[in-house]
């Protein structure tokens, strides 16, 4: 038993660079599948892979990320581990190579007995406390402009010619909306999650996106004996935390007889069309998401994935799998980002013995 299911943003994926995306996510499975086949947990599986992603210029995480108003790289992540319901989180952070093993070593020592006097451990660390926490506990730390790429610095300097030309900030998102994340099983059955994002353009210094927040960026829980399920976002962070996107996928998606429909509607009426975004134009209802469901005592489990933004591309491997199968997800032609989604997804046999997958869609029969 063993899956890993990874994402590299909901937004706007250029064609010309499809083939960098396939060959980045196809290492960040093997890497992430190479752990579990080796007894690894679910949480080391998702930390490795969004570790991965992290170093790659081609996403808005770790490396490469997107800079803030100021020029300079701040980071959010998170993960989750389904098992004991721990969380550990970064927001803001400079200077740390890979904050998703950062948020690892935190979620890890909520095991840990409470400090000194009864202080309990931290769960979120944001800004500079989180980089001293980084260098004390043996994690990777670098000179803050070690992280800026050379893609980063040049859409940097053309949003800033861009407002100065407008004297005006667009009410339109501009900004790439392709974070990472990771959801996955290992051989015990426990599942995990992991998000990480450099957040918007232009973001102001010390701004933390859904990546950071307990809820919106990712959940995971296996704790009822009967189902398990892993979820992690994308997009427009403001909007996903506000909507607690993560957690309300779910525990929707949790109890759905049907995991497609049941996404599709979630997606739909608690983001989309969600009371909370209803200031928000149509067109900046940008999120995604990507799902691991497995009920105990069955042999099968999903992986799903949907969005309201132009395209999202995912990856997946099984531990029955040769090499991991790569998609992207395209909003079907007619459909305006951001006013409806569609939704995706693989159902899998969750024994090593024959692994069938066959993509379904879902697209609103209204439309």
């Amino acid at each position: 038993m063993g899956f890993i299911g990874i994402h590299v943003g909901a937004g706007q994926h250029s064609s010309t660079q499809y083939v960098g995306y396939r060959k980045l996510c196809d290492k960040a499975c093997r890497k992430a599948m190479l752990v579990l086949k080796k007894g690894g947990t679910a949480l080391e599986a998702v930390m490795i892979a969004t570790a991965t992603l992290e170093d790659s210029p081609l996403t808005n995480a770790g490396y490469g990320s997107t800079l803030t108003w100021d020029g300079k790289v701040e980071c959010d992540a998170s993960v989750m581990d389904g098992r004991t319901l721990q969380y550990g989180a970064v927001g803001a952070v400079s200077g740390v190579k890979n904050p998703v093993k950062l948020a690892h070593h935190l979620c890890f020592k909520q095991n840990s007995p409470t400090l000194a006097l009864g202080r309990v451990p931290p769960c979120l660390l944001v800004g500079s406390g989180a980089r001293k926490w980084a260098k004390r506990a043996g994690i990777q730390t670098v000179p803050s402009h070690s992280l800026v790429s050379e893609k980063a610095l040049k859409r940097y300097e053309h949003y800033k010619k861009k407002l100065k030309k407008f004297e005006a900030v667009t009410k339109k998102i501009v900004s790439p909306l392709d974070t990472v994340g990771a959801v996955s099983m290992d051989s015990e059955g426990n599942v995990a999650s992991a998000c990480s994002s450099g957040g918007i353009a232009l973001k102001h210094p010390g701004r933390v996106g859904q990546a950071g927040v307990y809820g919106c960026g990712c959940w995971a829980e296996n704790t009822d004996g009967q189902s398990a399920i892993a979820a992690c976002t994308s997009g427009c962070g403001e909007y996903l935390v506000k909507t607690c996107l993560a957690r309300e996928v779910s525990q929707d998606i949790k109890v759905a007889s049907c995991c497609i429909k049941g996404l599709h509607d979630t997606m739909t009426n608690k983001f989309v069309n969600s009371p909370v975004l209803r200031n928000v134009p149509v067109d900046n209802r940008l999120g995604g998401v990507i799902v691991l469901k497995c009920s105990q005592d069955e042999s099968t489990g999903e992986f799903l994935w949907a969005h309201s933004t132009n395209t999202m591309m995912i990856s997946y491997m099984s531990i029955a799998d040769r090499k991991p199968k790569t998609s992207l997800s395209v909003l079907p032609k007619g459909i305006a980002p951001g006013s409806q989604v569609t939704v995706e997804a693989v159902p899998f046999k969750r024994r090593p013995a024959t692994m069938d997958c066959q993509t379904i869609n879902y697209v609103d029969l209204t439309l």
